[in-house]
């Protein structure tokens, strides 16, 4: 197997938004065989901005050096980033209420009377 090279413009997501998937797939000599899938979103004047990219090995379910999908691959790549989204909203909303508690405990702290 030698190192393929693929990339499609455009792939267009259920909300209409385009963006460009590259996909290297690298034969293993030493580890098995994986391959690299990136995403990107084109910019305003000239050329596109990776937005996301993962590794994917044979034998973790996406990727078979045999028989590869490279469809799925790029739909896997896709999910993968919004999963990653979510997670990266919910870490945030979760240090805006810890900082929301914080400034209500301060509040509170500054407003007591001072009696025990």
């Amino acid at each position: 197997m030698s190192n393929r090279k693929l990339t499609k413009f455009p792939v267009i997501a259920e909300d209409g938004t385009e963006y460009r998937v590259k996909i290297n797939e690298w034969p293993g000599d030493w580890a098995p065989d994986y391959v690299v899938c990136r995403l990107y979103v084109p910019r305003k004047w000239f050329g596109y901005r990776r937005v996301f990219g993962l590794h994917y090995s044979t034998g973790d379910g996406v990727y078979d050096a045999i028989n590869p999908d490279f469809i799925a691959i790029a739909r896997r790549v896709y999910a993968d980033w919004l999963s990653a989204i979510d997670v990266k909203l919910a870490n945030n909303r979760a240090a805006v209420a810890q900082a929301q508690r914080k400034s209500a405990a301060i509040d509170a702290f500054q407003s007591w009377d001072g009696r025990l």
